[in-house]
């Protein structure tokens, strides 16, 4: 079973491009097209927002002892 949330983000990246490429194209140039643009699109994007969110932790920072 996947752990890494990178490769499951990947895997639904490629799911939902592959789906609407062919839903919304007809020529394979041009589902291709479409297919690269949501995978970057979808990927860079998370890993922009991780990126940006990084600096802003969910939990206080820990006690220095």
């Amino acid at each position: 079973m996947l752990s890494s949330h990178f490769a499951l983000m990947v895997i639904y990246a490629v799911q939902v491009s592959l789906f609407f490429a062919v839903l919304w194209r007809r020529r394979l140039r041009d589902r291709v097209r479409l297919f690269v643009q949501m995978m970057i699109g979808m990927v860079g994007g998370g890993l922009v927002l991780a990126w940006l969110m990084y600096p802003f932790p969910l939990s206080p920072p820990a006690p220095i002892p």
